[in-house]
């Protein structure tokens, strides 16, 4: 069966500085052309993926972000693109009219909660950037995670997503750097904050399937969920294919212009392919870039979930738009 997603990490450079994530702190890799990008995207076709969803550090730190793009849409894959916002005011007539999914990262209503958790003032560029977004006839998404934090915020984020006109996108944290703990995965408590205010406003989306796996434990690595090799395709910046998944590669084949044969041949992906979710480090594992792609490969609660999840998020964003 076709992987579905490819998770392509454009860059491991970031100009914000969360307290969350440990990207920025590492020395960022040399990062593939736009050449090698596009031969990558012409085997991910061949390959049957459907979706590309390019990601980072910070995408829109490369400079030719919008050829990229614009490769991509000419070979028919949707797309997707998460920012900080920073660049996005600058950037945004060019990448106008390539990204299906435009995802614009929120982590509080006031500019003091999400300053503090991005580390540098990006309250105001988040508002522009969603003004300038409409303005051009996108439709942006602010993408919110929640943390014993800020599970108890919920309203003001909905509220502060309902003044600007858009919907905003809760989801649940996971911890997945080398201080990785699954004992920290959300809880039952914010399980229970994303549904209810889900159905106060009609502007918020979340991903059922989600939240019933977090309530089931996540992954279990003796009847594992998490289909890591099957569903999805994790490439890095200096043009490696990762394996099992980008948070916990446990190996790194360079691609050298050779990925659909690589990915349907290789020895090394098969052995990861029979351990995918089986794995000790994947014991309790909710890091959704893996498992929310895994959830359509096999058909059983979380498959139904999933679809439904995205069938109404669908249905939403074509009202709002």
């Amino acid at each position: 069966m076709a992987p579905l997603v490819a998770n392509y990490y454009l860059t491991y450079r970031c100009n914000a500085r969360c307290h969350f994530c440990n990207i920025w702190q590492q020395p960022a890799p040399p990062e593939a052309d736009l050449a090698t990008i596009r031969d990558n995207l012409r085997d991910l076709r061949r390959l049957g993926v459907k979706y590309v969803d390019f990601t980072g550090g910070e995408p829109l730190l490369r400079r030719d972000v919008a050829d990229i793009y614009a490769q991509a849409k000419q070979l028919g894959f949707a797309t997707s693109l998460t920012t900080n916002t920073m660049l996005y005011p600058q950037k945004a007539r060019e990448m106008q009219g390539l990204v299906d999914f435009l995802n614009f990262s929120l982590d509080g209503a006031d500019a003091t909660t999400h300053n503090q958790s991005r580390g540098v003032p990006l309250f105001n560029k988040v508002i522009e950037s969603v003004k300038i977004a409409r303005d051009l006839g996108e439709y942006p998404v602010l993408n919110h995670t929640v943390t014993a934090q800020n599970y108890q915020n919920l309203a003001d984020v909905a509220t502060l997503a309902r003044e600007l006109g858009v919907r905003v996108w809760l989801n649940p944290a996971f911890t997945a750097h080398e201080s990785y703990d699954a004992s920290k995965n959300p809880t039952g408590d914010i399980v229970d904050a994303i549904a209810n205010i889900a159905r106060k406003f009609p502007n918020v989306g979340y991903n059922r399937a989600a939240l019933a796996f977090i309530q089931a434990g996540g992954n279990d690595t003796e009847n594992p969920r998490c289909k890591a090799i099957d569903a999805a395709i994790a490439i890095s910046p200096d043009n490696q294919l990762l394996l099992p998944c980008y948070h916990f590669a446990q190996d790194s084949l360079p691609i050298e212009g050779n990925l659909y044969d690589l990915y349907r041949q290789s020895a090394t992906v098969e052995k990861h392919r029979q351990l995918q979710g089986k794995l000790p480090v994947c014991e309790g594992c909710t890091i959704w870039c893996s498992l929310v792609p895994s959830f359509f490969k096999g058909f059983d609660k979380y498959w139904f979930l999933n679809a439904s999840s995205y069938i109404r998020e669908f249905l939403a964003r074509k009202i709002t738009s």
